[in-house]
């Protein structure tokens, strides 16, 4: 079916089954076995604070879906990666304070922050849960009726965000995943791919950068940062750091300048000023934020006339709110990015994109520290080390125990 008017876009049946669904009972459901797998189970409402995650955060044994129902796979996750977002949600949820609050507040919009965010994940045992996670290397064990793109044995990662990736079993439907190729690299660095890809399409789409040329980031040791460093790096660029001080400041920037920057910068007073006192007159052509708040405004400062600044995350929680002068003395850009929206935009380029990376890793061109922890036994342990400030190493939960047999009088 085609739409009247100008639009070519066209309605087909995958569309109407996406968006209303498949009736039960018209196709034979997919058994599972009665297994109990391991998850991280979130309260629902019980707010993660610093310095007692324990009390919000722990591993459960639950029982997995019966059936899968049209369009569902089920798959074993091998990789999850933590990140800060899976643990303080709602401290770095989407900024309301500066439009609504209260009852003022849009519930069925962008400007609620918790509108949508764990559609994907909520325990379907219990409501009262949610698990965390948005990224993972999974392998697809069985497919249910109406599957068409994967099958057993096939590596996925997650396209949608917050899908629940904590677990060592899950129930995920086919849409929300992207096969990818078996052996690309290692299971490790597939699980961090979505964060290298943000780092790839960040110097790639914008700015038209050349050698020579400068670009400054904050969140300066965080995966995406070190990834664009070392890419930079690489393209004759000029890449210039910005992170938080801290205890070991020196530490981390002797390690960061080894991945390629010409300087790093603590994130405080006017980095404009700093610049110019280490003889950097040449401003920077692109500035990439992963912070926001007063650290965004800094950024902006250093950028040459009519240069963007590009917002890809918000680690502070904190809007940015540039002075007057910036757009009309400096002519600030201000854009957002986000990978899945460009994947949704680019299928066909994605592949592509994840070759060149993994190509990239496989030669050790870029370089990613990481510690494992079993996600069954050690999850105590890797939430400790995932909390710790200024770290330098990613913490992957890895997965080999998935967990039981279910007996078939525990009706648990």
């Amino acid at each position: 079916m085609r739409a009247r008017g100008d639009s070519v876009s066209s309605f087909g049946v995958d569309d109407i089954i996406n968006q209303f669904g498949v009736v039960k009972g018209s196709y034979d459901e997919v058994q599972l076995p009665k297994i109990k797998a391991y998850e991280v189970n979130h309260t629902v409402g019980k707010k993660v604070v610093i310095g007692h995650e324990k009390e919000a955060l722990r591993v459960e044994a639950k029982k997995i879906a019966s059936t899968l129902q049209w369009g569902e796979v089920s798959v074993s996750v091998r990789v999850a990666p933590m990140n800060g977002h899976d643990i303080y949600e709602e401290q770095m949820s989407f900024i309301t304070s500066n439009y609504a609050s209260g009852s003022d507040m849009h519930k069925g919009s962008m400007l609620n922050p918790r509108k949508g965010v764990f559609e994907n994940n909520t325990n379907e045992s219990n409501e009262h849960c949610k698990i965390p996670g948005s990224d993972c290397l999974a392998t697809v064990v069985k497919v249910g009726a109406g599957v068409k793109s994967l099958s057993e044995g096939d590596w996925v990662i997650p396209y949608v965000p917050n899908i629940g990736t904590w677990r060592t079993l899950a129930v995920w439907k086919e849409k929300d995943l992207i096969k990818i190729p078996k052996e690309l690299t290692s299971e490790n660095h597939c699980a961090m791919m979505r964060e290298m890809s943000v780092a790839y399409r960040l110097l790639e789409d914008f700015g038209a950068l050349k050698p020579g040329d400068a670009v400054i980031l904050n969140a300066g040791t965080s995966l995406i940062a070190t990834v664009v460093c070392q890419l930079a790096s690489m393209l004759k660029m000029r890449p210039i750091l910005v992170c938080r001080a801290h205890p070991g400041f020196e530490k981390t920037v002797k390690w960061l300048k080894s991945l390629g920057a010409i300087e790093v910068f603590k994130d405080e007073g006017d980095l404009s000023a700093e610049l110019e006192e280490k003889r950097l007159f040449a401003k920077p052509r692109l500035a990439l934020d992963g912070v926001g708040g007063i650290s965004a405004v800094r950024l902006a400062e250093t950028l040459h006339q009519g240069c963007p600044l590009i917002v890809y995350a918000c680690a502070s929680g904190r809007a940015a709110t540039f002075p007057w002068h910036h757009w009309v003395g400096k002519g600030l850009i201000v854009r957002g990015f986000s990978l899945r929206n460009w994947m949704k935009e680019n299928k066909k380029k994605t592949p592509k994109m994840m070759e060149t990376l993994a190509k990239l890793v496989n030669a050790n061109k870029i370089v990613v520290e990481y510690t494992e922890y079993e996600l069954s036994t050690e999850f105590d342990e890797a939430l400790d080390h995932a909390c710790e400030k200024h770290r330098k190493t990613k913490i992957l939960l890895k997965i080999t125990d998935i967990g039981s047999t279910v007996d078939q009088n525990d009706d648990k």
